[in-house]
């Protein structure tokens, strides 16, 4: 070469917009994929549910004839959640618009879902008391049958009552997504509740604890309505990208400060792969450029300097006995350098750089037409940091027990492939 060349480049503004296109359907696709797969596991989740509920209302129903609309609900259920199979096989993976479709379809389905279900928790809740009432007057008319000389003195309780606030305690407890903490401080209530004997201290327990319980119960659920829509979205969406790009999700709860947190990692990772990929589009095109000029990659490797900097070099063959090397650095610099190959450092002699000296002039037209290439592809310089002339002080010879050489010849589509598996095994850590 005319001596080493490091540059920067980068794309025109119509190849970046390309590139950004193709990451937005890309982030797309990921989105609703994910979107499918979270919505099909809980639509089945549901189906599996209110095994121990049908047979209470089974017994109800027997007892009374009723299951308070119990077997009508439940058939309604399974009917909405029943055509989510095949809508999920009739998708193509590889459209953004039918994956979208398809998850559109099953969050819609999702919401119907979820709306009968809350409606089924409801009526099982109601079931299991009245079933509970019509136990205990067996049991009572047992006893009253078997001491009809007894007669126990009033507690004067207001037995109605009771059973209201076991209702609406039951059927807070039915409510999804209540933190743990506030089902343990209902089951508590419950325990409480049956043990009270009577009004005045039914009367107290209620103000106390029933009363503030309820409070708390609507004022979580009423902030979880409004972030809930947006949280699961985002939520969704950084999980996507997490995926995508090989990060490492982290938790997070449903709250308004999660939000604002969600938002920025997004963010963050979006602006981070638009780099990585624009550095990922030029390594690329060069290495598609080599190859069609008939350039053969014989030998790789990747240095990381105690600085933290990383380099990846990529050993081009350019005549026998001489080879071209790139140098792919961290912060986007780009070097070639020519030079003699050997299995060992050492400098050239006399003749060897006279030679060296001649190949590096017969390359400086190979790089303009390198160049050339690259910008019909997109591909721009952005920055010539260095760009020295023919001359004995560049001759050097390249070790090349320092380097990965190949046994044979590699495409540019299987470096692609081997960069990707690589890529994979390698987890970006937050």
């Amino acid at each position: 070469m005319s001596g080493p060349k490091t540059s920067r480049y980068t794309l025109t503004p119509e190849q970046r917009r390309i590139l950004a296109e193709q990451r937005k359907i890309e982030r797309r696709k990921a989105v609703a994929t994910a979107n499918i797969k979270w919505n099909n596991k809980r639509l089945l989740h549901f189906g599996s549910l209110f095994s121990e509920e049908r047979t209470i209302a089974q017994e109800l129903n027997e007892r009374t004839g009723s299951d308070g609309g119990f077997t009508e609900r439940m058939e309604e259920l399974e009917a909405v959640i029943a055509p989510i199979g095949s809508l999920i096989a009739r998708t193509n993976n590889e459209d953004v618009m039918s994956l979208e479709n398809t998850a559109k379809s099953l969050n819609d389905t999702l919401s119907k879902a979820e709306r009968i279900a809350s409606e089924l928790k409801q009526i099982s809740a109601e079931n299991n008391l009245s079933l509970q009432n019509i136990l205990q007057a067996d049991i009572d008319k047992g006893f009253e049958t078997s001491f009809s000389d007894v007669r126990p003195s009033s507690s004067g309780l207001n037995t109605i009552d009771k059973e209201t606030l076991r209702t609406k305690l039951s059927t807070l407890k039915t409510l999804e997504h209540l933190p743990a903490e506030i089902i343990i401080k209902i089951d508590a209530a419950l325990s409480k509740l049956q043990n009270i004997e009577n009004d005045m201290f039914l009367s107290n327990f209620t103000a106390v604890t029933v009363t503030p319980l309820i409070k708390q119960c609507e004022q979580f659920l009423a902030e979880y309505e409004i972030c809930h829509d947006e949280f699961e979205r985002l939520y969704t969406e950084y999980n996507a990208l997490c995926n995508l790009y090989y990060y490492v999700a982290q938790d997070y709860s449903c709250c308004a400060d999660s939000i604002e947190k969600l938002k920025a990692e997004i963010k963050r990772i979006t602006e981070e792969t638009a780099e990585d990929d624009e550095q990922a589009y030029i390594s690329e095109c060069l290495d598609e450029v080599m190859e069609e000029m008939g350039y053969i990659v014989i030998g790789s490797r990747e240095v990381t300097k105690k600085s933290g900097k990383h380099f990846r070099n990529e050993l081009y063959q350019y005549s026998e006995g001489t080879a071209v090397n790139v140098t792919y650095s961290s912060d986007g610099r780009i070097a070639m350098e020519l030079g003699g190959t050997d299995t060992t450092d050492r400098i050239p002699d006399a003749h060897e750089t006279d030679t060296l000296c001649s190949s590096m002039e017969r390359f400086c037209e190979d790089f303009k037409e390198i160049e050339k290439r690259l910008l019909a592809r997109g591909v721009i310089l952005a920055d010539r940091i260095s760009l020295l002339p023919p001359s004995a002080e560049y001759a050097q010879i390249i070790n090349t027990s320092d380097y990965q050489m190949k046994e044979k010849t590699e495409s540019v589509t299987e470096k692609k492939k081997r960069r990707n598996i690589k890529k994979n095994k390698t987890m970006r850590m937050e």
